[in-house]
């Protein structure tokens, strides 16, 4: 699917795309999520709308996600986490979804809107 904010498109659990984000001065392949639970579902207007702001507002926002980790790690984030990906749920708010290499069972999510916050991944899906 071609979608007129996202980009091209390809359903599997999700609609989904890659892009690039640079992190710790380090860039990094992320696939980006538009959470929907049938291909049917499309986009919503509330994800076109996060996307856009993360968008517009991509160097502060990935300052905070930069911020947020070493603040959770003491210090000790740039070769701690990896970010996969940036999760757009149907109700607009998004986080960035990263490993981490002390709990790899689990993982992080640094939720970006509609606040600032580091969660565990199994919280926040």
């Amino acid at each position: 699917m071609n979608n007129s904010v996202f980009g091209e498109l390809v359903f599997n659990v999700g609609w989904k795309a890659a892009t690039d984000i640079s992190l710790f001065n380090n860039v990094h392949s992320v696939t980006v999520k538009a959470a929907a639970y049938f291909e049917k579902d499309g986009i919503t207007a509330e994800q076109e709308t996060a996307f856009v702001d993360f968008g517009d507002n991509k160097r502060a926002r990935l300052a905070t996600v930069e911020k947020l980790l070493i603040d959770y790690a003491n210090g000790d984030a740039s070769n701690r986490f990896v970010p996969r990906t940036l999760l757009f749920k149907r109700n607009g708010s998004y986080a960035l979804l990263l490993d981490d290499s002390e709990d790899e069972d689990e993982g992080i999510a640094v939720c970006l809107a509609p606040s600032a916050t580091i969660v565990s991944q199994s919280e926040y899906l």
